[in-house]
């Protein structure tokens, strides 16, 4: 085995470092997919099944509060586990 000359160590380097970024960036887009679906079916169940009667709802996605009101008074308050 010959002379291993310094362009291809660097280019080895770069392309496990590429692929190693790459399964990193995939990996957060999905889990940032998941966290947003967990939040969607939170909020859909805040308004079919907690507020299905309600006017108007509002989900709280940092306290995870769902809220139903009728005629702008809060009829019902429930966490959202």
């Amino acid at each position: 085995m010959g002379k291993v000359n310094g362009w291809k160590v660097t280019a080895i380097i770069f392309i496990v470092l590429f692929i190693l970024e790459t399964i990193s960036f995939s990996g957060l887009i999905l889990w940032g997919v998941a966290l947003v679906n967990k939040e969607y079916e939170k909020e859909t169940e805040c308004i079919y099944n907690v507020c299905s009667g309600a006017e108007e709802y509002i989900y709280d996605e940092y306290y995870e509060i769902c809220e139903c009101y009728i005629d702008g008074e809060l009829i019902k308050s429930e966490y959202m586990k």
